[in-house]
């Protein structure tokens, strides 16, 4: 449908954007997304022919942008732009009807297929109800949807948002992305955006941009990687699977992490979901990270799933066999650091407890954060596997910052040996 090619173009003889290439098929929700200054909007005006090309290609079903007229641009793209004020109070009914001009002769009366038309796309919009209110009275929510009715009124076959919900309330945002996105085959669909998970939910593939040019491109979890927003947004990020939707899901972490720690082979053991947090601060900070043992049905198994962390795994209620601990125990021999995390202990995992009783005890830590601990779910119940190891004198620390700086300087110990 859409076939971006080579495409530079600037403003004042300087190009913003450059080495753009892409294509949209019929049908397609393509996202744009990157930081701010990356050239995003500078692409939509591009592909629009509001700016002019200095180089490259923009073709729309194998034409040129050059080869269309005015007008038959304006019947071929609609544009959906991220402000919406309005200083004259036409109706509603009077700004969507603007969407069949492209369509009409000059001076031409609108016609039955012009009401028709108009009244279809408020009805999908959801502003039938206000055709007759002034522009001006109405929410941002709803001038909104009122200027995407106008774009469907246009009845094109493509059309661009440019950051189009950036200034609405969440429940806007879906709506109207979802309006846009039940658009379905008929219309091909190019939208920045700067919520990344709006972006995740609705697009079928997604361009991220980085001081002007394509830094990634591809499906939603091919783009929106730990990697990728740490490089071109700066960011710590975790990213989740949405259990719902099966999209990745983006949470900004704001805690840092120092740079010293990568490539620090570490190797956690978890449970129940205490280590999940740590194993994406780390991946992220570049260290190498092990773990197990761990079931497949425990959320610690499913964050080293999702990070492409080693684990060694026994099917759940298993008992941890000695081929098991010494796969264990080649893991805990090459690690610079042992992270033990405040989990249940029971029959099931003490395995894991007595394999670290056995190893180099000086590269242990023990993370347990305030107002958590472990819980001995052993038939002892006294919390004696814990007593044997702060006996051998392993490190204990309490919050991440202190966590970091133990893994630090047992990583710098490690190096002088």
């Amino acid at each position: 449908m859409i076939n971006v090619d080579d495409l530079c173009a600037g403003y004042g003889g300087k190009d913003i954007i450059g080495d753009i290439t892409f294509a949209a098929g019929k049908g397609a929700f393509i996202g744009i997304i990157g930081p701010n200054g990356s050239g995003k909007t500078t692409l939509l005006k591009a592909i629009s022919r509001v700016l002019d090309i200095s180089s490259g290609v923009v073709t729309l079903e194998g034409r040129t942008l050059t080869d269309f007229g005015q007008k038959e641009l304006a019947r071929t793209v609609g544009v959906v732009p991220q402000e919406t004020a309005m200083n004259f109070s036409y109706t509603v009914g009077d700004i969507v009807m603007m969407g069949r001009f492209p369509h009409k002769e000059r001076f031409a009366k609108d016609d039955p297929d012009d009401y028709r038309i108009v009244r279809e796309a408020m009805e999908v919009t959801n502003v039938a109800h206000l055709a007759d209110r002034p522009v001006t009275d109405i929410s941002g929510g709803e001038r909104q949807r009122v200027i995407i009715a106008r774009a469907l009124a246009q009845q094109p076959k493509v059309i661009l948002l440019d950051e189009a919900t950036a200034h609405l309330d969440i429940n806007h945002q879906v709506e109207i992305l979802s309006i846009v996105r039940d658009l379905g085959e008929s219309v091909t669909k190019i939208g920045v955006f700067h919520d990344l998970n709006l972006a995740s939910e609705f697009c079928d593939r997604i361009v991220l941009m980085s001081e002007g040019r394509i830094r990634a491109i591809g499906t939603p979890a091919e783009v929106l990687t730990m990697g990728h927003l740490r490089d071109e947004y700066g960011i710590t990020a975790m990213i989740q699977t949405n259990p719902i939707t099966g999209r990745p899901l983006v949470t900004p972490l704001s805690e840092g992490v120092p740079p010293a720690l990568r490539g620090a082979r570490i190797h956690l053991i978890s449970g129940g979901g205490t280590g999940a947090g740590l194993m994406y601060m780390l991946s992220a900070a570049g260290c190498i990270l092990t773990t197990g043992v761990l079931s497949p049905m425990d959320s610690d198994y499913t964050a080293a799933k999702q990070l492409g962390i080693p684990c060694i795994t026994v099917p759940a209620f298993a008992p941890i066999t000695p081929a098991v601990c010494d796969a264990l125990g080649s893991y805990l021999d090459e690690s610079d650091v042992i992270i033990l995390t405040a989990m249940p202990v029971g029959e099931g995992n003490l395995p894991n407890i007595r394999a670290i009783t056995s190893a180099r005890r000086s590269r242990l830590v023990l993370y347990v954060p305030p107002e958590e601990g472990f819980t001995d779910c052993t038939p002892a119940g006294d919390n004696s596997f814990l007593a044997a190891i702060r006996s051998a004198g392993c490190s204990v620390v309490s919050s991440r910052s202190s966590l970091y700086s133990e893994i630090e300087r047992l990583v710098l110990v490690r190096e002088h040996l």
